[in-house]
C-alpha cells in the first residue's frame, strides 16, 4: 500500500506538472516536446535500476517523486529559449542551434550542481547510507537523462516545429496577460531594488535571523512515524506468576481491546508466560499483538487508539506493568547492544555493582516519569525470579552415612519428580513421574518436612542436614563493551523526541553518580546523532562540490560565491513550512536541505550565466544586464520552480499508507525552494550589482585611473 501511494503521488504530480506547461507555454506540441524528457528519463532510470539490481520500494520510488518535477526543469529552460529567437524572427533551424547554445552551459552547470549534492550520500556510512544511497542514484541518473534529452531532442524537434502561435484558448491568453505583467512588475521590483540596496539587503538578512530563531520552535526525532498499522501491548505481572494467571490477564485485555475498537482492528494474536517460535519468555510475561484494517478504512490513527488503551489496561491488575505502543515495522531501525528495538526513548546507566546501577536507574525512572509526553517509564532490570536455594550440612550427613548426592537425589525426586517407568497404550508411550502431591511441596516448611532414609534404615526429616533459603535469581546481567548495563527505557506521546531529551538531560544532570559510573542516553537518540553528523559531512561536502563545479563552469571564482547566496535564503521557507506544517526535522528533512543546495542554485545560475552573455557578447552595462537577464529569465525561473514544487505536491500531502516516510522531504524541499526563488529574483541581481560595481572599480584602480569610473552605457 505505502509503494502504491508513492507511485500515485509520482503520477499526479507529473500530471500537476505537464498542466501548468501547457498554461505557461499556451502551446500542446510546446508541453509534448518538453514533457518527453519524463518518460524517456523514468525508462532509463528503470534500466539502471535493473541492471544495478535495486528493488522498487518507498526509497527509490521517493527518487522518482523527488526527480519527476525537475526532469523538466532543462528542457523549459532550452525550449523557452528557443522560442524567444523564434519570436525575434529567426528561422526554426538558427533559434534552435542559437538558443539551445546560450543555455547549454547554464543548464549543464545547474544539473552538475543537483548531482553533486547526491555524490557524498552515495559514500557516507551507516543508517543513512541504507536508507538514501538508492535515492541518490536514482535521482542523479535520471537528471543526466533529462540533460541530454534537453540538449538533444528539444532542439532537434524544436528545430522541425513550425509557426510560432501558442494557441488561441482564452484561459491559455489569460495566462500570457498575467505572464506579460508578471514580467513588467518584476523589472520595476529589480530597478528599485537596485536603488534600495541597504534595505533590500537588511530585508534578506533579517528575513534570515528569523528563521534561526523560529527553528527552536521545530522538532526533532531520527525519523518520521509511519502509521503502519500495527500495535504491541507487552505486560509483567510479578515474577513467578504461573502461565494460567498471565493467559487470563491476556484474555482480559484482549476483551477490552476488542470491545473498544471492534471495527478498527483486524485481528489479535497473543502470547501468555509460554515459549515463543522466536523467542523464551517467562511465565509471568504477556504479549498483544494487534493488527489495524487499513487506514484508509477507519477513522483513528494508531497513535490514538494507543492513547487511549494505555490507561484502560494499566488498569487490568494492581502493579501490572503495561507497555502500549506502536510497533515500527519494516521502517523501524532495529539497534543492538540490549535494550528493546522498539524503545525511541532510552537512558543507559554502566557500571559494576548491581545494586548501584539499579539504584542510579530507579532515579533516573523517576526523573523520565515526571517529564511531560513521556509515558511508561521503566527499568530494565526487573526483579529475580524466586528461588529456593538448599545448602546440605556436610558433617551432619557424612554422620548419618549419607552423601551429597544421596540427599539431592531424594529431594529432586519428592519435589521436580523423577520418571520411574512409562505406560504404553495402542502406540503411544506416557511417562510415570514419581513426587510428592502439590499441596506438600507449596511451602518451604514443608520441604524441610521431607523425609530421608539413612542407609542403617532409620527415617529423618531434611531439615536435619539441610539449611533452605529463598532468595531471587537474576533473570539477565546485560553487557555492552563488556561493561554492566541497566536501561530505563519510556514510550513517547504527543511530543517530539528532541524536546523530551531536552527535559531528561536537565534532569539527569541533578543525578548524583559516584565514580566509575556513567548515564547515557541512547536509543534513536544516540542513532539520529550519528547520522546527523553523516548527514551534516555530506551537506558541507556538497556546498564545496557545488561551488568547484560552478567555477569550473563560470571559470570565475566570484560568480560562484554571489550564487551561493541564494543556499542561506532557502532556510526560511525550510523552517517555516514546518512550523505551519508541524512537521518534526528528521533525517529525511535533513537530506532535503542537501538536496537543495543543489536544487536553489539552479535559478541563480540561470540568472547570472545570462547577465554575463548580455556584458559579454552585447555590452550591456551592469544595471541594464540584471534587469534585462532576470525580465528574459523570468519565465523558464518561475515554470522551473512550479513544475518542481507541484512534483512534490502530492508527496508533501502525506495521503495514504507509508506517505509519512517521505513528507518531511517533500515539504522541505517546496518550503525552501519557494521562499529562495522569490528572494533570489531581487536579492541576487543586487548582490551581483554590487559586487561587480566593487570588482570594477579595483580593476579601474590598479591600471591607474583616478576617482571614479565613467558610467558604462545602460547603466
Amino acid at each position: 500500500a505505502a509503494i502504491h501511494n508513492v507511485q500515485t503521488a509520482t503520477a499526479v504530480g507529473g500530471v500537476l506538472a505537464v498542466i501548468v506547461l501547457l498554461l505557461v507555454l499556451r502551446s500542446l506540441s510546446s508541453t509534448l516536446i518538453i514533457g518527453a524528457a519524463i518518460p524517456i528519463s523514468v525508462i532509463s532510470t528503470f534500466s539502471l535500476m535493473y541492471f544495478n539490481g535495486f528493488t522498487l520500494n518507498i526509497v527509490s520510488f521517493g527518487g522518482l517523486a523527488l526527480g519527476v518535477g525537475m526532469l523538466v526543469d532543462n528542457a523549459i529552460v532550452v525550449l523557452e529559449n528557443i522560442y524567444r529567437h523564434r519570436e525575434e524572427g529567426k528561422p526554426s533551424m538558427e533559434a534552435a542551434l542559437t538558443g539551445s547554445r546560450e543555455v547549454a552551459m547554464a543548464i549543464s552547470a545547474s544539473t552538475l550542481t543537483t548531482i553533486a549534492v547526491f555524490v557524498p550520500v552515495m559514500f557516507i556510512g551507516g543508517y543513512s547510507a541504507q536508507t538514501f544511497q538508492q535515492l541518490a542514484y536514482v535521482v542523479s541518473f535520471s537528471l543526466l537523462c533529462s540533460l541530454l534529452v534537453a540538449l538533444t531532442i528539444v532542439p532537434a524537434l524544436c528545430s522541425r516545429r513550425k509557426g510560432t502561435s501558442r494557441g488561441g484558448v482564452p484561459i491559455l491568453r489569460y495566462a500570457e496577460q498575467a505572464m506579460t505583467a508578471m514580467s513588467t512588475s518584476y523589472s520595476e521590483a529589480i530597478r528599485w531594488s537596485l536603488r534600495n540596496r541597504v534595505t533590500v539587503t537588511a530585508l534578506a538578512a533579517g528575513l534570515f535571523v528569523c528563521s534561526i530563531w523560529l527553528s527552536g520552535y521545530v522538532g526533532v526525532e531520527l525519523e518520521p512515524q509511519v502509521d503502519e498499522g500495527q500495535i504491541r501491548i507487552n505486560f509483567e505481572t510479578e515474577a513467578g506468576t504461573r502461565a494460567e494467571v498471565t493467559k487470563e490477564l491476556v484474555d482480559r485485555m484482549e476483551a477490552i481491546v476488542m470491545a473498544k475498537y471492534p471495527n478498527e482492528i483486524e485481528y489479535v494474536m497473543t502470547e501468555a508466560g509460554s515459549d515463543s517460535p522466536f523467542r523464551s519468555i517467562a511465565t509471568h510475561i504477556g504479549e498483544l499483538r494487534i493488527t489495524l484494517v487499513d487506514q484508509s478504512e477507519r477513522t483513528v490513527s494508531a497513535r490514538e487508539i494507543t492513547n487511549v488503551l494505555r490507561p484502560q489496561l494499566v488498569a487490568v491488575a494492581p502493579g501490572l506493568q503495561v507497555r502500549t505502543r506502536i510497533s515500527s515495522g519494516n521502517f523501524g531501525r532495529r539497534r543492538g547492544g540490549g535494550g528493546d528495538s522498539d524503545d525511541r526513548l532510552l537512558v543507559t546507566i554502566r557500571g559494576y555493582s548491581p545494586d548501584t546501577t539499579q539504584h542510579l536507574a530507579l532515579q533516573v525512572r523517576d526523573v523520565m516519569a515526571d517529564i511531560e509526553g513521556v509515558e511508561e517509564a521503566q527499568v530494565s532490570r526487573r526483579p529475580g525470579t524466586p528461588e529456593m536455594v538448599v545448602r546440605v550440612d556436610r558433617v551432619k550427613a557424612a554422620s548419618l552415612g549419607m552423601s551429597v548426592s544421596e540427599v539431592a537425589q531424594t529431594l529432586e525426586t519428592a519435589v521436580g519428580g523423577r520418571r520411574s517407568s512409562f505406560y504404553r497404550e495402542e502406540g503411544d508411550e506416557y511417562d510415570i513421574v514419581v513426587r510428592l502431591r502439590e499441596e506438600d511441596r507449596l511451602d518451604l516448611s514443608q520441604v524441610g518436612r521431607i523425609p530421608l532414609r539413612t542407609p542403617r534404615g532409620e527415617l529423618i526429616y531434611a531439615e536435619d542436614v539441610v539449611q533452605l533459603r529463598r532468595q531471587e535469581g537474576p533473570v539477565e546481567i546485560s553487557r555492552v563493551d563488556q561493561e554492566r548495563i541497566v536501561y530505563v527505557s519510556g514510550t513517547i506521546a504527543d511530543r517530539d523526541l528532541g524536546d523530551i531529551v531536552k527535559d531528561l538531560r536537565s534532569g539527569v544532570a541533578s543525578i548524583a553518580r559516584p565514580d566509575g559510573y556513567e548515564i547515557r542516553l541512547g536509543g534513536e537518540w544516540e542513532d539520529q546523532q550519528e547520522s546527523f553528523r553523516e548527514l551534516s559531512f555530506a551537506a558541507i561536502l556538497a556546498l564545496m562540490l557545488v561551488y568547484m563545479v560552478m567555477a569550473a563552469q563560470f571559470e570565475s571564482l566570484r560568480d560562484p560565491f554571489i550564487i551561493l547566496f541564494s543556499i542561506p535564503l532557502a532556510a526560511i521557507g525550510i523552517v517555516t513550512m514546518l512550523v505551519i506544517t508541524d512537521t518534526t526535522f528528521n533525517m529525511q528533512g535533513f537530506l532535503g536541505v542537501i538536496v537543495l543546495v543543489g536544487i536553489v542554485v539552479n535559478n541563480a545560475i540561470v540568472l547570472i550565466d545570462y547577465t554575463n552573455q548580455l556584458r559579454r557578447s552585447h555590452g550591456y552595462g551592469i544595471i541594464e544586464s540584471v534587469v534585462t537577464a532576470g525580465r528574459r529569465r523570468l519565465r523558464p525561473i518561475l515554470m522551473t520552480t512550479v513544475t518542481t514544487i507541484l512534483g512534490l505536491t502530492p508527496m508533501a500531502l502525506g495521503l495514504g499508507e507509508g506517505s509519512e516516510l517521505q513528507t518531511p522531504m517533500a515539504r522541505v524541499v517546496i518550503g525552501g525552494l519557494l521562499t529562495s526563488t522569490m528572494i533570489t529574483l531581487v536579492f541576487i541581481p543586487v548582490v551581483y550589482a554590487t559586487l561587480e560595481e566593487l570588482a570594477d572599480r579595483w580593476a579601474h584602480r590598479r591600471k591607474g585611473f583616478v576617482g571614479e569610473p565613467s558610467p558604462v552605457e545602460g547603466d
